[in-house]
């Protein structure tokens, strides 16, 4: 025979998820949502949001820094790019700062490198011209596209707000104890 007692546990527990705590829980959830719905390919205005991965551009831009690009119809001598390149036989995205032009490619090199990147950039590679940085907020975004980071920050706390929410139902329903 099944056995339940909502009394004192079930008070203790309402009080719990009625604190501060909880909504400030809430709070970061949604936060962590909207954080991973805006570093998406698709944002509006030609925005794109990346973590830096190395340290070719520091003191520029450090390690796990966040950069936030623009598409530009055209680029200067100075600006920072992001673009792709092919490293290995694989495709990669880069930030690096336009060293010079070279007829209808762009010739890049990192501020921490000592040479010219040995490939120029053509035009239709370009994702956009580095608008912002955010230094180490990175970290938070490569965490939350790893496995682990999907499963801590997604996954688990959809269930715990659904099971905190479907014990919050019952027990306003008061639902009989079971004996």
């Amino acid at each position: 025979m099944l056995l339940v007692e909502y009394g004192s546990m079930n008070k203790k527990f309402l009080r719990f998820i009625q604190t501060e705590w909880y909504y400030a829980y809430i709070i970061l959830y949604f936060f962590l949502l909207i954080l991973i719905i805006i570093c998406s390919d698709n944002l509006p205005f030609g925005l794109r949001i990346f973590s830096n991965k190395s340290d070719s551009m520091f003191p520029t831009i450090r390690t796990s820094s966040l950069i936030i690009t623009k598409s530009q119809p055209s680029y200067e001598v100075g600006d920072i790019i992001t673009f792709y390149a092919k490293i290995n036989n694989k495709e990669e995205i880069i930030t690096h700062r336009i060293y010079r032009l070279g007829g209808n490619l762009y010739l890049t090199k990192g501020d921490n490198n000592q040479a010219v990147d040995k490939d120029g950039v053509v035009g239709r590679l370009v994702i956009g011209k580095v608008i912002m940085i955010i230094p180490d907020l990175g970290y938070l975004i490569n965490f939350t596209k790893s496995q682990i980071g999907v499963f801590v920050l997604i996954i688990f706390p959809t269930l715990l707000i659904i099971a905190i929410e479907t014990f919050k139902i019952v027990s306003v329903l008061g639902y009989p104890k079971l004996k």
